[in-house]
């Protein structure tokens, strides 16, 4: 019979870890076309934290010590406390600097604290509209909803587990099928996200559902139960560890590069990608969790060690200060970077002594004498303003009443316009090749007879808004009817809700296919999410340099991308001769009647505005 000894209380480096998985994090939200995959800090911590709540389980239980209360009660105090104060304090917060942002918080903030966010959120991003309107500061939180319902159903996932590998009784050998068992359902979780995920769609339901999700959970368990079984882990590392700095040199390459390349909108990271890595994730636990070797000593220097105790902390307060510097426009601040994760480990440091102080009610400060002092006092003071701003922010969520009440106006409006364009593409084209050759040489042999060109010829070849395809997004889509009116017959406006600059090569593609890419081209796309210059630019490869293309840049009144979308248009509007600027941020600034109450789709006299710009812009560039 394989033996059950108990196994030490700390394992050292699986901090370090942890600081890797949230500075990774942390990075992609900062530098998301730098740090492209640092997403996957958060399967880093689902590994780790299955790995951990398996381990601190079969410890218990080996020690006589497992009550099933007494787990929920710990994972509550641990969760809960951090929770309530980062959401009512952010709220709060926002309440002051952007209240339109918390506007009907109250139903996002119970799906925190009732930890089923990350449905919610799927719920809510159904439609393009919401996704885009619900902008905000707790979108994080899904991960930490997910963790709270796996932790709601451990205990029973632990029971079977301990059935089928038959340890509960004394007098029966263990058994692997505890392991198989685990090793089916993280199977199962990955094939769910491998037949949910479907190209090119959003990918809201394959990323935040706890199924699709639940596998790097179920592996981090998997691994915890069997460093739990001392005899098997030991064979395990034997058997690696001749070769465990070549190992975990070669991981560390592969994770890193996935840090920065692997793309959360690609189909590779949701067929395979994503799974390998937290693969590659669990081996580095392993080589980590040996206590013979280096890494985990290494991984345990105090500087890293630090941020990976406040991990949690730092997870929780990321994205409402990076949110806020973003549709604050702060980032335009010199080194805004740097102030945000000096806020964040601020705010984390805080959190984590005042958590700490309330568990075991005292400080967990070093030192003494005047220094000790200083820190009691200041830790004091901010405290205090905390708590009045977590009051504020308390009464703003109960009293934060309905969001976006005129929702259901503007997607009335979008899906009629939407209906409209496409029955328009679906109407038989004209040959408009065959006429415009047909024109051309009715004018040649007139003007050969007259040996003169009329005046109604050359001002008809000299109009600019002949030819115009309109290329956009869902506030295109709203100003369809207001630019179709002021384009001529032959005009094309193709706009579509979700629209991102990622699909427009397909559709100018598509339109050319189709006989309706004009000479001249207006691009209206980047209120859906930032891109690069060089996928802007693949599309003015693409049109060509006979072309003139127009793109209009974004406008937002809090939208968090607005100057990473905007940059991107003014390098590719440099970069070429032929790419002129349509300055509709410029032109809507100051112009709140426009716009519906998100701050990015137009009401009537904004839909007449924004054609207008974009007429006057295309006229302007021909004179």
């Amino acid at each position: 019979m394989l033996t059950e000894q108990p196994r030490k209380k700390k394992i050292e480096g699986l901090d370090g870890l942890r600081a890797i998985a949230i500075i990774a994090v942390i990075l992609y939200h900062m530098f998301p076309f730098q740090v492209k995959g640092g997403f996957l800090g958060v399967s880093l911590f689902f590994v780790l934290s299955g790995y951990l709540i398996a381990i601190s389980t079969e410890s218990s239980r080996r020690a006589h010590k497992y009550r099933i209360m007494d787990f929920y009660k710990k994972r509550i105090k641990r969760i809960y406390p951090s929770v309530i104060a980062c959401v009512f304090i952010t709220v709060g917060f926002f309440y002051v600097f952007s209240p339109q942002t918390i506007k009907g918080i109250l139903a996002e903030v119970i799906s925190i604290l009732c930890g089923v966010n990350n449905w919610w959120q799927i719920s809510q991003n159904s439609t393009y509209f919401t996704k885009i309107a619900n902008a905000s500061p707790f979108t994080h939180v899904w991960s930490l909803s997910l963790e709270l319902q796996f932790y709601l159903i451990w205990p029973l996932i632990y029971f079977w587990y301990l059935v089928l590998s038959r340890v509960a009784s004394k007098r029966k050998k263990f058994s692997y099928k505890g392991f198989g068992f685990l090793a089916i359902f993280s199977v199962i979780s990955i094939l769910l996200m491998v037949i949910l995920f479907r190209p090119g769609e959003d990918a809201t339901r394959v990323y935040y559902g706890t199924d699709t999700r639940a596998f790097a959970l179920l592996f981090g368990v998997l691994l915890g139960m069997v460093y739990m079984k001392q005899d098997i882990w030991e064979k395990i590392i034997t058997s690696i560890r001749k070769s465990s700095s070549i190992i975990l040199a070669f991981l560390t390459v592969g994770v890193l590069a996935s840090f920065l390349f692997m793309d959360g909108q690609s189909t590779f990271t949701y067929w395979g990608g994503m799974q390998l890595v937290t693969i590659a994730f669990g081996i580095i636990i392993v080589i980590v969790s040996d206590d013979r070797l280096l890494v985990g000593e290494w991984l345990s220097l105090k500087p890293i060690a630090w941020i990976g105790e406040r991990s949690y902390e730092m997870y929780l307060w990321m994205y409402p200060v990076i949110f806020l510097f973003n549709i604050k426009k702060w980032t335009r601040l010199p080194i805004s970077w740097l102030i945000q994760f000096i806020v964040i480990i601020l705010l984390a440091a805080w959190l984590h002594t005042f958590t700490q102080w309330l568990a075991k009610g005292k400080y967990s400060f070093s030192g003494g004498g005047l220094p000790m002092k200083i820190k009691k006092i200041s830790f004091a003071g901010v405290t205090l303003i905390l708590a009045i701003v977590c009051v504020l922010g308390g009464c703003a969520t109960l009293t934060s009443g309905k969001k976006n009440s005129d929702s259901k106006q503007l997607e009335a409006e979008l899906e009629e316009n939407a209906k409209h364009l496409e029955e328009e593409k679906n109407e038989e084209p004209e040959n408009t090749e065959v006429a415009s050759s047909e024109a051309v040489t009715a004018e040649t042999e007139e003007t050969t007879e007259t040996g003169e060109t009329t005046e109604a010829a050359i001002e008809e070849k000299a109009d600019p808004l002949e030819s115009v395809t309109c290329v956009g997004d869902s506030v295109m889509l709203g100003a369809a009817p207001a630019i179709e009116e002021a384009l001529p017959d032959d005009g094309v406006v193709d706009a579509k809700e979700s629209r991102q600059v990622v699909k427009a090569l397909e559709i100018l593609e598509g339109l050319e296919a189709d006989g309706k890419l004009g000479s001249t081209v207006v691009i209206a796309l980047g209120t859906n999410g930032p891109f690069t210059a060089e996928r802007g630019q693949e599309l003015i490869d693409y049109l060509g340099k006979d072309r003139k293309i127009f793109w209009v840049n974004v406008y937002g009144a809090n939208l968090q991308w607005e100057d990473q979308s905007n940059e991107a248009i003014d390098e590719v509007v440099a970069s070429n001769d032929n790419v002129s600027l349509i300055d509709w941020n410029k032109a809507a600034q100051g112009n709140s009647e426009w716009f519906y109450q998100d701050g990015i789709h137009l009401k009537p006299e904004g839909q007449k505005a924004y054609a207008d710009v974009i007429v006057n812009a295309i006229k302007a560039a021909a004179e």
